[in-house]
């Protein structure tokens, strides 16, 4: 449950009465609680519940309050709603999407110091301030009621209410035993299906932040390229024949004109605020499997315009890297006569190609990572006669050089890296669970990180605003690793299993996850983490 304390309004309430000044007034009757608040948005609106405890008569009565409030975004202006009261303090509790708005608050339901409290469960609609539906969740033990608490989430599937807490006895309908519980409502905020009961002698594991679905995007896709554009907040969405710009303010996603060129396996590189190029890639029909043509769009003016020249040497699963300089460093890649070692640089400023200092290790689907004094990490990766790598390199762009460093503690190919603030660079994935971390600034730069259970499966790795990396995996959890404790947290659950899908770091400080294939079928889903 997100609690937000009203520590803000009190104290100046307080400074207001020690200064002399009147307070603010209450209805005589009421006094508004500041215990405990929640808060969630719902079409442009942002709703939050509270409670009043009403005296007299006495006992006391705590009358929960949903609050619509007042801002630019929402249509229907400031609102509230009271629920029916409780006989106790309740523990309060919600969510929201753009269907509607899901709010619980634990019910004494007399004042009678034996009876039982049990969990109410409200869906209010967030234009008319409605109750829509209405469930309670009641516990007994030979047939007496005894206590039920809880706390709600939105489902990434969007319709879903889970609802995870204690309990004092049996739970209609409940499967297994236990004090703890999570009860699902699938399609909370269009149907009255009954809930799906789980009990369990331990509770849920936590975790941290939140997923929802946030539209979808204009095409299905997997193993495509999704980049920010950094002059709007809009990402780029590039894969086969087509692209598209998803806005994560309105959720809606917008075909491009065509791309030049077919392609996958390529790489898509901000080059500006507005731009970015595309490179490489493969188009999977002979003579020339893999492209060495690359194209820049232009948001600005929403067109593709190739590049002045080609790539020297056609190219897929390589890697791009913005450096410090502005231009763009490829590297390596599978090409027409297998993996290759070639690497190139793009100078944005005069739209060319020119070649750069051959790596030491020929590789496809290794890693590159910039650090913080401008040199290029690039770890890992594979060739058909070796298997996985466990090579490891720097490229120095001020001297145009390559340095072989340290060999990786164990090969990886397909993995993930990213740079923390530290300047260390964690290195995950690629068929290992084992976490390795490299120290730029340390004679001996390899040492073992936390294992991540399942790191095996990871897709993705994004430094978030706090420091922390969030994973998300092909299996469909995700993962937030934290700097501070060294240690890995459940980060919650995409909405399933999904290959091939693209994250994207937004500027509002989530992570968006576009498309990817489950099942064997390719998703238009666009969804989004929440720390």
């Amino acid at each position: 449950m997100r609690t937000v304390k009203l520590a803000a309004s009190l104290a100046t309430t307080l400074l207001m009465q020690a200064c002399g000044a009147p307070a603010a007034q209450e209805p005589s009757q009421l006094v508004t609680s500041a215990a405990a608040l929640t808060t969630a948005v719902s079409r442009g609106c942002t709703f939050t519940l509270s409670y009043k405890e009403v005296m007299p008569p006495y006992p006391p009565v705590y009358v929960p309050v949903v609050t619509r409030q007042a801002s630019s975004t929402c249509a229907w202006g400031e609102g509230s709603v009271e629920l029916p009261g409780a006989y106790s303090v309740p523990q309060l509790s919600l969510a929201a999407n753009d269907l509607g708005v899901a709010v619980s608050y634990t019910n004494k339901y007399s004042p009678s110091g034996s009876s039982g409290t049990w969990l109410e469960l409200r869906h209010v609609a967030p234009d008319t301030l409605s109750v829509v539906r209405s469930a309670t969740l009641a516990a007994h033990v030979d047939f007496r009621p005894t206590y039920v608490n809880g706390e709600l989430s939105l489902m990434t599937d969007g319709t879903t209410l889970k609802v995870r807490g204690e309990k004092g006895g049996v739970l209609p309908g409940e499967t297994g035993s236990g004090s703890y519980y999570v009860a699902t409502f699938p399609d909370f905020f269009t149907s009255t299906t009954a809930p799906t009961i789980t009990a369990s002698t331990a509770p849920e594991p936590t975790s941290v932040g939140t997923w929802s679905v946030t539209g979808g995007l204009a095409t299905a896709r997997s193993a495509h390229t999704a980049t920010l554009l950094n002059g709007t907040g809009d990402v780029l969405v590039v894969s086969g024949t087509t692209a598209e710009v998803f806005n994560p303010y309105s959720n809606v996603s917008t075909p491009t004109a065509a791309p030049l060129y077919e392609r996958t396996k390529h790489t898509a590189t901000p080059i500006s605020s507005s731009k970015v190029l595309v490179a490489g890639g493969w188009i999977g029909s002979a003579p020339l499997y893999w492209r060495r043509t690359a194209e820049v769009y232009d948001q600005a003016t929403g067109t593709w315009t190739a590049t002045s020249n080609t790539m020297s040497t056609p190219r897929g699963n390589h890697t791009a890297t913005v450096l410090d300089s502005g231009k763009v460093l490829v590297v390596g890649g599978y090409s027409t006569e297998g993996e290759t070692n070639t690497a190139e640089l793009y100078d944005p400023a005069t739209n060319t190609w020119s070649p750069a200092a051959s790596a030491p290790t020929a590789s496809d689907s290794h890693v590159a990572t910039l650090l913080y004094s401008g040199k290029v990490l690039v770890t890992g990766g594979k060739t058909y006669a070796s298997g996985a790598l466990r090579n490891a390199q720097e490229y120095d762009p001020a001297t145009n050089t390559w340095s072989p460093v340290a060999l990786m503690p164990r090969a990886r190919s397909g993995h993930v890296a990213v740079r923390l603030y530290s300047g260390t660079v964690m290195v995950l994935g690629g068929g290992h669970d084992a976490v390795d971390f490299y120290d730029p600034y340390n004679a001996t730069p390899w040492y073992p990180g936390p294992t991540l259970a399942a790191g095996a499966s990871a897709i993705s790795a994004t430094l978030l605003y706090s420091g922390e990396v969030l994973v998300t995996h092909s299996t469909g959890q995700a993962s937030l690793y934290d700097p501070s404790a060294n240690a890995w947290l459940s980060a919650g659950s995409l909405t399933a299993p999904l290959y091939g899908h693209a994250t994207t770091f937004l500027h509002s400080g989530q992570v968006l996850v576009t498309g990817g294939a489950t099942s064997g079928s390719v998703v238009t889903t666009a969804q989004r983490y929440t720390r």
